[in-house]
């Protein structure tokens, strides 16, 4: 069963989801979501995953159930801090950490700077400091127009929100009005805007920031997993970024966008068990641009009933 816990440290009332005990010689798995997202974008993933297996998802300062505050720092490195403090205190003792897109990129700056912390990462369409497709959005939304579009957007018809955040899936996906209500509630709440507009405004300082802690190689194993017809973050940018990941292998999963974990659960609950199971037995392999045992490989997903979803 899935419970809504809360916690605070030090004046920050953080909300999470957490499913299962932590138990000793097994990894807890902890979620970190997207950019508009919160903790409740992954019980699709959740409900697929082992119902032994220790689960976390976080709701990142600014989103879901957490607190919302102007005098929050939205900066990468402040939030990967909160989340540092955050495994701390609910005394998890080297968790996988899965990132989704933003939360990708907390992930990835969480290991850069405390890698001790970790055993491994999972990280789902990363974001990361070497794409730059991102930034004509971003500039919109920094502008007098931008923002108004964006105080505005959550009060927009459902049918409308649909067509934008349909867009951030796969042709071979589908979503409901249910599926997607976790972003919309998110987005509806009173703070949310604020805050991811403060996350823009320091996104390049803090993709310049993440691109220096990467200068030296990350040695965390890494699995990313990637939709093919990622619009947000592109499947062409994760050469660059493995060139920077000493230990990474990357799935790619055809007709898929930007939201693997909602798009195809039950698949990347799959990658997720596996990887946990080989990650603390299987040696470590370094991973080259040119030549590597741990080059992409694409999911064997496509089965009768593909096109119908899940």
């Amino acid at each position: 069963m899935i419970e809504r816990r809360k916690i605070r440290m030090d004046g920050l009332c953080l909300s999470y989801l957490e499913k299962g005990r932590a138990a000793k010689g097994r990894p807890s798995l902890v979620l970190l979501h997207g950019l508009m997202g919160c903790a409740e974008t992954f019980v699709p993933l959740i409900e697929e995953l082992d119902p032994d297996l220790h689960i976390i998802a976080l709701d990142l300062p600014g989103a879901g159930q957490s607190e919302r505050r102007d005098d929050i720092d939205a900066s990468l490195r402040t939030t990967s801090e909160h989340v540092r403090r955050f495994l701390k205190a609910i005394h998890l003792h080297k968790p996988v950490v899965l990132g989704h897109s933003h939360g990708g990129a907390v992930a990835l700056n969480l290991a850069a700077h405390h890698h001790d912390i970790l055993q491994s990462l999972v990280l789902l369409a990363p974001a990361h400091p070497y794409f730059d497709e991102g930034d004509p959005l971003i500039r919109f939304y920094l502008s007098l127009p931008g923002r108004i579009f964006a105080y505005t957007m959550p009060w927009f018809p459902e049918w409308l929100q649909m067509v934008g955040l349909r867009r951030m899936a796969g042709p071979q996906s589908w979503d409901t009005p249910e599926r997607l209500k976790p972003y919309r509630d998110n987005l509806r709440t009173p703070g949310t805007m604020s805050h991811l507009l403060r996350l823009l405004r320091t996104w390049h300082k803090d993709m310049s920031g993440l691109r220096r802690a990467l200068r030296r190689s990350l040695d965390t194993p890494s699995l990313i997993v990637w939709g093919d017809c990622d619009r947000a973050v592109p499947l062409h940018s994760a050469a660059e970024l493995r060139a920077h990941l000493l230990h990474s292998e990357l799935i790619t999963v055809p007709g898929v966008g930007h939201r693997p974990a909602e798009e195809r659960p039950t698949l990347v609950a799959e990658f997720v068990h596996t990887w946990l199971e080989k990650a603390v037995t299987a040696p470590s392999v370094r991973y080259s641009a040119k030549v590597s045992a741990t080059q992409p490989r694409t999911a064997a997903l496509i089965t009768p009933s593909f096109d119908s979803g899940d």
